[in-house]
């Protein structure tokens, strides 16, 4: 495995999810290039030639545009990277292709296809070419763009050389699987034994499924990308052979400078425990050797000093919390400060970087439970599935569930996941639903869609969760012939993979069953999500109406009846629903607690428009407590925090919730409403509080 393999730059994004013990990807789309090799999978691709029609007598003159020969493509695209503005150019030279000049009649000339290597776009970040050619580009699987010219214009009836001639070249882009007309505008010239263009055009990043980007806290772009076509066609006989495409991405020469004494001990101390050869992390960034890390040194820093990574979203204005992974100033002073010397090595390349602390609690994985694999379908983008897991009962007496984890089989399409607690007196409505349309489990929008009694919900998974261990003493009692039900929401874009997602059980010993065990209520609470269209948006999905009755249409009637339920619960100082602040829409709830005990631990989830989220207990009073305070949302890290004091929850009380979103901040394909629902593109402000009873 070479060096640029194994330090895949671009899959620092997701650094501190791996941190916290599980990686989770949102859509093929935004996370597919994780499960892939660095290595883009065509081979011997070149330029198709164009041919000289041998049997006229006008003399034709063949162009041929190579590699490295003095051609370059770029993008220019606006970027806020990491608070600052800029217009960020990224190039490449690997482009080929032909050119065929008529000397007679210059208006006969042709263009034959352009080709480009996506995969060698190189700019100032190792961090954004990484990002865009696995994240957006997915080049991995589609390395090369091209264009195909199917009308030309501006050129005239004679050549004079030397004279930049304007033309436009209107023909198919294509990038990825999808191919757009566009327009190139510019200027052509011929001299000597050379034809140059300088042709630019400008696109939607949307219209083929690269971007805009939108990562929470530490880049985003516009949707208007420039594409500049600077290319130099040398003349050549109609039988010279073409240049291979194909390029293997330069691996980063690693310089001196200072590292062993301060910068190795961070990253021995937060990072290598996970990112060490079987470790958690190592299939996503290996950090087995100072010379994986040196190489890229300058997004190590970029990332810890956007505050993007370690992944820690509360803010100090909440209670204090476990697992806090952010760094201390001095250590993101250490950081920056090397990598702005260079990011050198002290010490050999092969020096082997070792764990000094286990950041990552293992759970036992006494149960390893597997269901039949589903496979979704295309027409059904956002998929709600309910999975039946067995649970292995050998003494017949049930099972004390005492620490918990979702696996995602094929994390490129698992969004997030419920997990119901199902009695043996409701066996016989499962078993006439399991498997009815020929795939396993059964369809089930918003709950499980069971109606028996004693069906509630125990566990969730979101994006960036590690597996969940409970105190001593404490845990889920599992009746004996109980079975699970997992709701999985799947969001499929281009691929349905067959998914097995797994649950990892952690089970009381007999021990623990025998010195007293008492179960944690998990309450969920909801909160209403209403974003509408902002004055200078407009069209029919920006009324409230059509979207419930697209909801209805898609998820069930009873799917667009949440909205207004959700709306009817809430109580609270807004109450007042569906106004923003420019593009920011925003909602609270004062809800009464569920349940009485301590509390051990807050859980709050919204989709990818999210911006703000703020968990309050008894606000308004001298007793008020911010359990959870998160200033900048980011669907990748919803975690279930811990507060590290011990504080007391009563029915009595009240807990707020609030929600702030941005309509900025996901892109979408036409105006809309945004209300409570199921898709992607709707939202949700959930809550979630798990309390340990008194004993």
């Amino acid at each position: 495995m070479t060096v640029l393999r194994r330090l895949d730059l671009g899959r620092l994004t997701l650094l501190a999810l791996v941190l916290v013990g599980t990686v989770a990807m949102v859509t093929k789309d935004r996370w597919d290039w994780l499960l892939g090799s660095d290595e883009a999978e065509t081979r011997g691709v070149d330029a198709p030639t164009l041919e000289i029609d041998e049997d006229t007598d006008r003399e034709a003159w063949l162009f041929r545009v190579a590699p490295d020969n003095g051609s370059e493509v770029r993008y220019v695209v606006t970027e806020r990277l990491a608070g600052s503005e800029k217009s960020t150019v990224g190039r490449t030279t690997v482009v080929g292709g032909d050119i065929l000049v008529d000397v007679e009649d210059p208006t006969r000339s042709m263009v034959g296809e352009i080709v480009v290597n996506v995969e060698m776009f190189d700019s100032d970040s190792g961090l954004r070419d990484k990002r865009l050619r696995h994240d957006f580009l997915e080049s991995t699987h589609w390395p090369f763009a091209h264009f195909v010219t199917r009308e030309m214009a501006g050129l005239p009836g004679t050549l004079t050389e030397g004279d930049a001639v304007d033309v436009s070249l209107t023909g198919d882009l294509t990038v990825k699987e999808t191919t757009q007309t566009v327009t190139f505008t510019g200027t052509v010239s011929l001299a000597g034994d050379a034809v140059t263009a300088n042709v630019a055009a400008t696109i939607l990043g949307s219209d083929f499924g690269v971007g805009p980007i939108n990562i929470a806290r530490l880049a985003h772009t516009d949707d208007e990308i420039r594409l500049e076509f600077d290319l130099v066609a040398r003349r050549v006989d109609a039988s010279s052979a073409v240049d291979d495409l194909s390029r293997e991405v330069p691996v980063t020469e690693v310089a001196g400078g200072a590292f062993a004494e301060h910068v190795q001990p961070i990253l021995e101390q937060r990072c290598v425990s996970c990112h060490t050869s079987d470790g958690p992390g190592w299939s996503t960034l290996a950090m087995d050797s100072a010379g994986d890390v040196a190489v890229i040194a300058d997004d190590i820093a970029l990332v810890t000093g956007a505050g993007y990574m370690p992944p820690w979203l509360p803010s100090d204005m909440g209670v204090d919390l476990h697992n806090d992974w952010s760094l201390s100033d001095e250590e993101l002073s250490t950081l920056a400060t090397w990598a702005a010397d260079g990011g050198g090595l002290d010490v050999s390349p092969d020096t082997p970087l070792v764990a000094r602390t286990q950041l990552i609690e293992p759970i036992d994985r006494d149960q390893v439970l597997v269901p039949d694999a589903y496979t979704g379908s295309l027409d059904q983008p956002d998929d709600y599935r309910c999975l039946v897991y067995e649970v292995d009962d050998p003494e017949g007496d049930g099972n004390w569930i005492t620490g918990f984890a979702f696996e995602p089989d094929q994390t490129a399409v698992v969004h997030h996941a419920i997990v119901y607690r199902v009695p043996a007196a409701a066996r016989a409505e499962v078993d006439s639903m399991n498997g009815a349309d020929g795939e396993p489990g059964w369809t089930c929008f918003g709950l499980s869609g069971l109606r028996s009694d004693g069906v509630y919900s125990i566990a969730g998974w979101t994006p960036g969760q590690s597996p969940g261990i409970y105190p001593d003493g404490v845990g889920i009692h599992l009746e004996p012939g109980d079975l699970l039900v997992n709701q999985i929401h799947y969001h499929y874009d281009h691929e349905t993979p067959a998914d097995a997602s797994a649950i990892v059980l952690q089970t009381a010993t007999t021990a623990e069953v025998a010195a007293g065990m008492r179960s944690i209520q998990r309450d969920t609470y909801l909160t209403p999500a209403e974003i509408p269209c902002t004055p200078d948006e407009d069209g029919p999905s920006c009324r409230r109406d059509e979207v419930l009755r697209e909801i209805g249409l898609k998820y069930g009637a009873e799917a667009a009846l949440i909205p207004a339920f959700i709306n009817s619960q809430c109580t609270g100082p807004n109450d007042q629903y569906g106004e923003l602040d420019g593009t920011v829409g925003y909602s609270s709830c004062d809800l009464d607690a569920s349940d009485e005990g301590t509390i051990f631990s807050v859980l709050g989830h919204m989709h990818e428009f999210g911006a703000a989220y703020r968990m309050t207990l008894n606000p308004d009073t001298s007793d008020e407590l911010v359990l959870l305070d998160i200033p900048t949302w980011s669907f990748e890290w919803q975690l279930d925090y811990q507060p590290i004091d011990d504080i007391r929850i009563e029915r009595t009380d009240t807990v707020r919730f609030e929600c702030w979103w941005d309509r900025t901040l996901a892109h979408m394909e036409e105006p809309r409403y945004i209300t409570w629902n199921e898709g992607t593109i709707d939202e949700m402000c959930f809550s979630s509080i798990a309390v340990i009873p008194d004993p």
